[in-house]
Formats: structure tokens, C-alpha cells, sequence
């Protein structure tokens, strides 16, 4: 990353007197270091689990706070490292709430069809709210050294994304998608603050049409093939038989879930990261979308098998 230019800030991040600048001064290239491993974690991980489910789920705020703080802090950039400072208290707080209202609204269904309506519509215009408020919670309380991350995106912007996303959707019957992956990306980057640093994501949407439809083609033209050999083998061998064709499209589903969804999420990873600025640095991934997809793939494979005892290892991996 080059050496960091400070850039205008929102009136309320002005007003901080926590926001300081990222302490990085020298020009080139710094790249990213992880120091943890997965006996260490497993230790943080399996107690978790075991609270978690002790406590009936209440544990859940402090699993996540424990387990964001040790990736968090064996993330090394520049030789400091990063921090996760969340309550879990707070976090306690607002799932109860969510909780509370949920509960308010399955038993109002019960009994009324407007009041089902109307709590569905009431979660609908709440998803916009609650992203912005994840959003600006996760990076009030992220640090890198003595600087915080914020988020300054408005409930205004949150909602015309929602809205927009929705729009794109339907109007195009789901193809264009991906362009709703990169309003939220762009809302949530060009909102993001390291410090006095703005991010900024330079990626055009056509870039995450390309980076969903490539992998989407490849898949086509794979079971294409593998439909037309196996098809025949099937029909010349038994015959068309149920089993048969249920074993050929259980095959084509566990192919799509077990590499081009994995292969779709590493393009848009690099699509993201390697278009993104931060003051005047430029991020740049040498990450390889099919070591990306394989390691994503070969995880499932590794946490399916060993019941989910594995799940650790898969993290820090």
C-alpha cells in the first residue's frame, strides 16, 4: 500500500476526538500477516460452543466478541495489529429485542391475518435500518493501532440500496443480481472510514456481472457435458430410471454448492479488494480464485465429515 493522504470527513467524525489517522508513513508495498492457529483456536472455539449451548444461546455475544478479538488481534499490518473492543452486553441487548419482537409477531399471526401483514411489512422496512446499524456497529468498535474504523453511511442511502436492489431483481428477473451485490459493497466501502481515511470502491457493476456470470458459464457448459455423457451412459445402461436421474441431479447440485458458489464468492472477493482505495492507497490481492474456491469447497468437505469438529480448523485456514 503507498503512503496515506488524509481526506474531508463527515461533520460528525470531525466532531470524534477518538479518530486518529492509521500511523503508517512510509511508501510501498505492506502486506497482511495472520498468526493464528487452529490448535490455539480450537481451545477459544470448542469452549464457545460448549457455553453456548450450556446457556441456552445467551452465551452467544461473548462467543462472538472472543472469537472476533482473536482474529482480530492476530491480523498484523504494518506491525500493529488489529482490535475488536464490541460489549457483549450490547450485543446481548439488541438480540433480545429482535428476539421480543419476533415473538410479538408469531403469536399476533396466530390470530389475525392483518396483523401478519403488517408485521411482515414492518421486518421488510427494518432490514435496511438494521444493516446500517451492523454496519456502523462492527466498525465503531474495530481498531487498527490507536485508530478506530466508522461508518457514515446514512438510514437515507441504506434504504435507496434496499430499494434499488429490490427493483433490479424483479425488473430483471434475477439476472442482474450482481448489481445489488456491488450498491451494497459501494454503500458499505465508500462509507467506511480507517481513521481519517475514506474508502473507496472504483469497481464499475459490470465488473461484478463478470465476476457472477464467468463462473455461472463455466458451470453451464461443465453439466452440459457431464448431463449429455451421463445421460447416455444412464439410458444404454438401465434405462432412464428415477434413481438414475436423481442421482445425476443430486451430482449437478452438489457440484454447483461445492465450487461455483465458492469460485463465484473468491471473483467477487477480488473484484472488491483489488478496486479499492483507502486515502491515496491502492489494495491489491494476489489471492488465486480457484485456490480461494478450493480451500472454501475442501472446508465443507472437511466440516461435513468430521461432524463440525473441524470448524476451527477451517477458520484459520
Amino acid at each position: 500500500m503507498q503512503d496515506q493522504a488524509l481526506t474531508s470527513l463527515p461533520q460528525d467524525l470531525n466532531e470524534d476526538q477518538n479518530i486518529t489517522t492509521p500511523p503508517i508513513s512510509h511508501s510501498g508495498i505492506h502486506h497482511f500477516k495472520f498468526h493464528g492457529n487452529a490448535s490455539e483456536y480450537f481451545g477459544i472455539w470448542i469452549v464457545n460452543i460448549l457455553l453456548t449451548i450450556i446457556t441456552l444461546s445467551f452465551y452467544a455475544p461473548w462467543a462472538k466478541v472472543r472469537r472476533l478479538r482473536y482474529f482480530y488481534g492476530n491480523t498484523e499490518f504494518f506491525e500493529r495489529r488489529f482490535d475488536f473492543t464490541g460489549i457483549p452486553t450490547k450485543i446481548l441487548i439488541g438480540r433480545l429485542i429482535a428476539l421480543g419482537i419476533y415473538v410479538v409477531f408469531a403469536i399476533s399471526s396466530q390470530y389475525s391475518m392483518i396483523a401478519t401483514v403488517v408485521g411482515l411489512v414492518a421486518l421488510y422496512a427494518a432490514v435496511p435500518w438494521l444493516i446500517r446499524a451492523t454496519l456502523r456497529f462492527t466498525a465503531r468498535n474495530s481498531k487498527f493501532g490507536n485508530a478506530r474504523f466508522y461508518f457514515g453511511g446514512t438510514i437515507k442511502e441504506s434504504y435507496k440500496v434496499f430499494l434499488l436492489s429490490i427493483l433490479v431483481y424483479i425488473f430483471t428477473l434475477g439476472i442482474f443480481t450482481p448489481v445489488a451485490i456491488w450498491l451494497y459493497k459501494k454503500y458499505y466501502l465508500n462509507n467506511l472510514y480507517a481513521g481519517q481515511l475514506n474508502f473507496k470502491l472504483n469497481a464499475k457493476w459490470s465488473a461484478y456481472m463478470a465476476a457472477v456470470y464467468i463462473p455461472v458459464f463455466i458451470a453451464i457448459g461443465i453439466i452440459s457435458i457431464f448431463s449429455i455423457i451421463y445421460f447416455a451412459m444412464a439410458g444404454t445402461i438401465s434405462g432412464f430410471s428415477p434413481n438414475a436421474i436423481f442421482f445425476g441431479i443430486f451430482t449437478v447440485y452438489a457440484f454447483i454448492g461445492l465450487f461455483i458458489y465458492p469460485l463465484i464468492a473468491a471473483r467477487i472477493f477480488i473484484t472488491t479488494w483489488n478496486n479499492t482505495t483507502v486515502g491515496n492507497s491502492q489494495f491489491k490481492t494476489d489471492c488465486n480464485q480457484w485456490r480461494f474456491a478450493w480451500i472454501v469447497a475442501s472446508n465443507w468437505i472437511v466440516k461435513i465429515l468430521s461432524i463440525g469438529l473441524m470448524s476451527a480448523w477451517a477458520a484459520v485456514r
